[in-house]
């Protein structure tokens, strides 16, 4: 069986990442970029990266030479953007190896720079994040204002250029009525919670993304305390909600949680939004030591049996049907590798 490491307050947040937006001072902005100008920044970009320390990690991709669902995948895996597909016949993307970095090309801003990791790993997102920027604005300066900041095809960007986010699963939070409460909390702070890929996404298997919304006139040290600080509080929050619903009856929620492996394992068609309401159960079940599973691995199996990362198996374009078909028979395969006794 595979070893999983859980990261720090991963029962709750699945993963951390911080993205800096960033453009080339003698370059247009998006409105204007030239298909001579968006490979200008391909081709800038893609030297700085290749020559740093770890350079031979990285991976890159046009998108416009992508398939499809090859694309669908890489938003499904939180390695790019929606908004990156908006562009595709100009954009591209670095990716490393791990898939802890990638340097979206050509959406909004010409840069897009961005750390991912498991769990609550925020400062170390945002290292990874600012030490590749660094490396880049070295040879390549940014568009850069002394009032301003950093410049942005954005204004809701400018300043820093920095959005942080965690995807949380917040089960409990969720069956008890209290998720309007928890957005408007943290709109107070300037943050906001989405759906699972951001704005305008559905909160599918309990999953939502929390992220930052002023990055003029903070500091990139203040973004992340803040959202440090407002995830540590709903952490705690969605555990005690957790522990009371246990208090309450346990039987009553093992069994209800507990039904969803049952359908996982048996199920012959699995349609993506049954499967995200079974796979919150049973990574709820999991957080509870009522299942025996890593959650990094039951992340991992989420983000795998998306449509996109699918038709990637499939090494083909299938129909819904087929998903649905696909998709249960590999639970039916690899889902009971995941559970120790």
């Amino acid at each position: 069986m595979r070893e999983f490491v859980m990261a720090p307050e991963q029962d709750v947040v699945i993963s951390s990442r911080v993205r800096l937006s960033r453009n080339y001072e003698d370059l247009p902005f998006s409105p204007k970029l030239t298909a001579e100008y968006a490979e200008e920044v391909i081709e800038r970009t893609a030297d700085v990266v290749f020559n740093t320390e770890h350079g031979a990690a990285f991976t890159l991709l046009r998108m416009g030479e992508l398939e499809e669902d090859a694309r669908t995948r890489l938003v499904e895996h939180h390695l790019i953007s929606y908004d990156l597909l908006k562009f595709v016949n100009r954009a591209a993307a670095m990716v490393s190896s791990a898939g802890t970095i990638t340097v979206m090309l050509n959406e909004e801003d010409h840069v897009r720079v961005q750390g991912l990791l498991p769990g609550l790993q925020l400062e170390r997102s945002a290292e990874m994040a600012l030490k590749l920027d660094e490396a880049l604005e070295s040879r390549y300066p940014f568009a850069f204002d002394a009032q301003w900041g950093f410049l942005t095809a954005s204004p809701a960007n400018t300043g820093t250029g920095m959005r942080s986010s965690v995807i949380l699963h917040l089960p409990a939070i969720t069956a008890a009525g209290q998720t309007g409460v928890i957005m408007q909390t943290v709109a107070k702070l300037g943050l906001a919670i989405r759906g699972l890929y951001g704005e305008g996404s559905e909160a599918r298997g309990n999953l939502y993304q929390l992220s930052n919304q002023a990055t003029l006139g903070r500091s990139e040290e203040d973004v992340i305390r803040a959202m440090s600080a407002a995830t540590r509080q709903i952490v705690e929050h969605e555990r005690s909600m957790r522990e009371a619903a246990e208090k309450k009856d346990m039987l009553q929620l093992q069994d209800s949680l507990m039904r969803s492996w049952g359908e996982l394992i048996c199920a012959r068609l699995m349609t993506g939004r049954e499967f995200m309401r079974r796979y919150s159960d049973i990574r709820y079940a999991a957080s509870m030591g009522y299942l025996h599973a890593p959650l990094p691995g039951l992340d991992m199996m989420m983000m795998d049996l998306q449509p996109g990362s699918l038709g990637v198996r499939a090494g083909k374009l299938i129909s819904p049907r087929e998903s649905e078909i696909l998709r249960a028979k590999l639970l039916r395969e690899e889902l009971p590798g995941l559970v120790s006794d």
